[in-house]
């Protein structure tokens, strides 16, 4: 898009004839720092990916070895895989006079057993913003759809979603990295708020937005809470207010949720049961998913035992809403060869999700959710994974399958969702 108004000009200006060419200085550091290091193990032997040498397996500890060749510290993984490949962003952050500059990379690894990586990287995007708020973006041609996303064309000034909600940047230009150089430079307004080079858990736009209006945020980014700091960008963004106080408790503890998704919800299992949130022995445990699946399977024994009457008269009261809810939803339906993706039509099936998949979709009465399509993911009749889709954000914001694990075809269904929004939003302006 060619530059219209004076600011764009001026940044055109500078980022051609202005910024240092720094691709070749930071790949040094990216090649340590951003990409996974790994060894592909069989029986016999162990195979450095990175630089394609072979050594004994007695090196390896704890899923672990040091390469004896190139000396890199390797995660081991016995598989028969022969090649990989590694995708990752990472940004470098400067400063332009007046205006704050956050420039994003794309590195591209390319791995065959007995061979030297193959490693690309280039500039894609850069943020340019000013202190009143303003900014513009200049990067290349950002292609997303179901089949590609990918970064082509030249580097030109590219429209930007100037949706000013705080809980949601829906920008294809707004990339997501927990990357960042370590030399990079922030200016001060955006440093005494948190937002550096250890920015992670928001992207540089969603902090902008969030961190200066949300004390709470901003105690989480300096506390380096980055997994509860995300919840700010999804539906679960009212719990930090509800549960700060246990909040406070993990960050006197440095307790970092694994999964701050399951957190909530575990901590939403312990108010069920009149535990004491303010105890760090419940709030912080040290096998988050083990105590969320024990309480969950609790939980599941007292209904059964106490309240299976009053249940069943509450699903049939919840019913008729839940039905008048999902009737714009019925026909919706995704298919990707065998897999096959549809609502939850009733209450009744929110429990059989729930007990196939030992989650707690329907323990935790996702049925009620106002803004949450439950959506599930089958193959050839086997449920695989269940979707919370937010009706809001239009985003995912929870895929889990058996006991809130990843299943091999986690990224196919996640495509297969957002590729089909389209149908989505027309059902909801119907």
């Amino acid at each position: 898009m060619k530059p219209k108004t004076r600011l764009q000009h001026e940044v055109i200006e500078l980022s051609k004839y202005h910024l240092p060419n720094r691709t070749t200085d930071l790949l040094r550091w990216a090649k340590d720092a951003c990409l996974e290091h790994k060894g592909f193990a069989t029986k016999t032997a162990v195979m450095c990916m990175d630089c394609g040498s072979s050594f004994s397996t007695e090196l390896v500890k704890r899923k672990r070895a040091v390469c004896p060749y190139c000396n890199t510290t390797l995660k081991v993984e016995q598989t028969r895989k022969r090649t990989d490949k590694q995708r990752v962003y990472f940004a470098y952050a400067e400063i332009c006079g007046e205006l704050q500059v956050v420039r994003y990379y794309e590195i591209i690894a390319d791995y065959k057993v007995c061979r030297n990586r193959n490693i690309h990287c280039y500039e894609i995007l850069q943020h340019w913003v000013l202190p009143n708020g303003k900014r513009e973006v200049v990067a290349l041609n950002h292609t997303i759809n179901w089949y590609c996303d990918s970064w082509n064309g030249k580097m030109e000034i590219r429209n930007k979603n100037n949706n000013k909600h705080r809980y949601n940047s829906d920008d294809k230009y707004d990339v997501y990295t927990e990357y960042f150089h370590p030399d990079s430079q922030f200016k001060l307004i955006y440093r005494k708020y948190g937002i550096n080079k250890n920015l992670a858990g928001l992207t540089f736009i969603e902090s902008l937005k969030i961190v200066p209006e949300e004390p709470k945020a901003e105690t989480l980014l300096k506390a380096k809470q980055h997994r509860l700091l995300s919840l700010f960008t999804g539906s679960k963004h009212c719990h930090i207010s509800h549960f700060w106080d246990s909040i406070k408790i993990c960050i006197r503890n440095n307790y970092k949720p694994d999964d701050a998704g399951i957190w909530i919800d575990y901590l939403e299992l312990l108010v069920y049961f009149g535990k004491d949130l303010h105890n760090a022995k419940y709030v912080c445990p040290k096998d988050l998913k083990r105590e969320h699946d024990i309480y969950v399977e609790k939980k599941k024994r007292k209904q059964d035992r106490e309240a299976r009457i009053r249940q069943r008269e509450e699903a049939i009261k919840n019913e008729s809403a839940y039905r008048e809810f999902i009737q714009r939803f019925l026909d919706l339906e995704f298919v990707d060869k065998e897999i096959y993706i549809n609502p939850l039509k009733s209450v009744e099936e929110f429990e059989i999700d729930g007990k196939e998949l030992k989650h707690c979709v329907f323990t935790n009465n996702y049925f009620k959710k106002q803004n949450s399509l439950i959506l599930s993911a089958k193959l050839n009749g086997m449920r695989l994974e269940t979707i919370e889709f937010n009706l809001k954000t239009m985003k995912v914001e929870q895929c889990r399958g058996l006991r809130n694990n990843n299943t091999e075809y986690h990224d196919r269904i996640l495509k297969l969702v957002n590729r089909n929004k389209k149908q989505i939003k027309e059902r909801l302006t119907a």
